[in-house]
């Protein structure tokens, strides 16, 4: 008698109809627990990979999934990367209607294939399909074959459930691997624990997902790779384009980077002159640091470098010194060179501007995506960012502000967790006088002061020519009429950056006249936190950054009109932020000072009802009006 493994299994084979030869593609019934909120449903997932040395190996996938409707579209295609170190050897695809008959083939030459990259140098290549769907459901199967050479830095990754609304019936991992071979594994939201099989090509381990609910999007959460399962393993003994490293520690790890760095910080003679003519006015470290850092803004661009080995290993000091490019393993190195040459000690730093805390018991390589330079003076340690210039100098941007980071060392490898600043140190404000006339039309003068993160936000305004700086600033504006000119900035380009800009703003329609009444907004520069919806919460609450909001708004009352009702404004006290406001009338004036403070962290589920209410009730108090009736004559 077949167990339900057997029969599950011939359930998802292809099979053909004696009647018309029409290729058939038949599986049970998408279970009822699997389509809440799904808009996609993985029917079957298949990756085995068979490690056949340090530098080789192959992976087979194969992936059926079932389009519920329009919103999953996106789950439809296929992608795959390629470069020196991974080849696509074999491709298929079908696609089958709602009764799992088959519509059409896809063949590998349909694929279409990109070298396109914003890198300068780049060895890979995407190749890529989007099918084009006409009805729902339909179901899609890939099947395709990479092939590994010349080094492994880790296996391909299992990760089943790649999309927010889409739920897996069945997903299954095969590992094969001589049993020697050493492997370190790292698992998230799933079992690390394999089953250890024998099959026809020899023993092989094998993890097995079942039944996974799809996500939903929720706002304020984390990324969707610490919400699903995933499973990473790399070999612990690596061998990469004849470079050899161990993974068995971060300590290790560097030591493998630092390798990559030797003989590569070495800069032409002809450049030193240079380099001592740029910092013979300087009278302190910090002093050369800041002009080796203005130099290389001016005269380096930041341009990918991804062939062979240069997808870890910088291009030398030398090279950049040349051609005046480089990525940020290569401008890093350059500063590094031009700092040691002037007897400054900095380090190297590998880190991710993706994942703020790296996996202290697996070091991987997946988790880094950036390298910049640490400079430990005496007075303060700098973090310089060398691949983009409009950063100040002594800034840790919120990329990397707070992140942990690997220091490559002579000794090796060395975790360290760079400096964040203050929730209450990200600060925007907006000081405002507003003339408003009898008919309701205003004309406002507007300061806006944004500081740390808040002014990385809005300093691209910086670079964009008048008419679109205008369109910026006008998109904040909770006015449909409202009207931006004589848009002025400066710029405070300290380790503490700001931005001031002034601007005007006009509108025909401030304030809503009903007979004598007009009602006035009390700020149209905010919306406050997204409402949210008033559902179950599956997730914790996360808030990636706070900052604090303050505006004070000066509106003048027309000649003729009298105050007749002010919003009673709420103080919030809650652990997730802070609200204050109040509204003063002084003679024909009135005062409005609105103060938000959102506070970053992480909040159990069930704080959410309090959460969504303090959110409403701020959006709220911003949204409030004023209501100012004439005077009888």
């Amino acid at each position: 008698m077949w167990n339900n493994k057997i029969k599950y299994l011939f359930f998802i084979l292809l099979t053909f109809s004696t009647a018309n030869a029409q290729e058939q593609l038949t599986f049970p019934e998408i279970a009822d627990s699997l389509k809440e909120n799904a808009y996609s449903v993985v029917r079957f997932y298949e990756k085995e990979f068979k490690y056949q040395s340090d530098v080789s190996g192959e992976e087979k996938t194969t992936t059926i999934i079932t389009i519920l409707n329009s919103k999953g579209e996106d789950d439809a295609g296929f992608g795959c990367y390629t470069d020196p170190f991974h080849e696509l050897k074999d491709f298929s695809g079908a696609i089958y209607d709602a009764s799992g008959r088959l519509i059409r083939k896809i063949k590998q030459s349909e694929l279409k294939s990109t070298e396109f990259s914003m890198n300068l140098a780049s060895d890979d290549k995407n190749y890529f399909f989007s099918p084009t769907l006409v009805s729902y459901p339909i179901t899609i199967k890939y099947e395709w074959v990479i092939k590994t050479k010349k080094g492994l830095l880790g296996l391909p990754v299992f990760w089943p459930q790649d999309s927010y609304n889409q739920s897996v019936e069945e997903a299954t991992y095969r590992l094969y691997a001589p049993a020697n071979a050493e492997f370190l594994y790292k698992a998230i939201n799933m079992s690390v624990q394999s089953e250890k099989k024998n099959g026809k090509e020899g023993a092989y381990q094998e993890w097995k997902l079942k039944n996974i609910k799809a996500i939903e999007d929720e706002p304020y959460s984390r990324s969707l790779s610490t919400l699903v399962p995933i499973l990473y393993i790399t070999p612990k003994n690596f061998t990469y384009d004849k470079t050899h490293g161990n993974l068995s520690s971060w300590k290790s790890f560097g030591d493998w980077e630092y390798s990559l760095l030797k003989d590569r910080d070495i800069l032409p003679d002809a450049f030193k002159q240079t380099l001592a003519e740029i910092t013979k006015d300087c009278k302190t470290d910090y002093d050369k640091v800041k002009a080796v850092y203005d130099y290389l803004a001016k005269t380096t661009r930041y341009v990918s470098i991804q062939l062979g080995i240069g997808g870890y290993q910088p291009m030398t000091a030398e090279e950049v010194a040349k051609t005046g490019f480089g990525d940020c393993k290569a401008l890093s190195n350059y500063a590094k060179a031009m700092l040691k040459e002037l007897g400054i000690p900095s380090t190297y730093t590998v880190i991710s501007t993706v994942y703020p805390k790296l996996f202290k018991d697996f070091p991987n390589f997946s988790q880094l995506d950036h390298v910049i330079l640490q400079v430990p003076l005496k007075e303060k340690t700098l973090w310089l960012e060398c691949t983009n210039p409009d950063y100040p100098l002594g800034y840790v941007h919120s990329n990397i502000a707070g992140h942990e980071a690997i220091l490559i060392k002579e000794t090796g490898g060395e975790v360290l967790r760079l400096p964040a600043y203050k929730d209450s140190l990200n600060t925007e404000s907006h000081t405002a006088t507003i003339s408003l006339t009898e008919e309701g039309s205003a004309t406002a003068k507007v300061i806006r002061t944004s500081n740390l993160i808040q002014y990385e936000q809005i300093s691209e305004i910086t670079k964009l020519p008048p008419v679109k700086q205008i369109d910026y600033l006008r998109e904040d504006i909770q006015l449909p009429q409202a009207r931006v000119n004589n848009v002025t900035y400066k710029e405070d380009k300290s380790a503490k950056p700001s931005i001031v800009v002034n601007y005007n703003v006009n509108c025909e329609k401030y304030g809503n006249k009903t007979g004598n009444r007009l009602f006035v907004p009390i700020n149209i520069f905010r919306r406050g936190p997204s409402k949210l919806a008033n559902k179950k919460r599956i997730h914790p609450i996360y808030i990636n950054y706070g900052y604090l909001d303050s505006d004070t708004i000066t509106l003048e009352i027309p000649k003729n009109y009298t105050v007749e009702s002010l919003p009673k404004l709420p103080v919030i006290d809650k652990k997730f932020g802070k609200f204050n406001a109040s509204i003063d009338v002084n003679g024909d004036k009135i005062v409005i000072v609105n103060k938000l403070f959102f506070r970053s962290g992480e909040y159990d589920t069930k704080a959410y009802p309090e959460f969504t209410a303090f959110c409403k009730e701020v959006s709220n108090a911003y949204a409030s009006k004023i209501i100012l009736k004439k005077k009888a004559e």
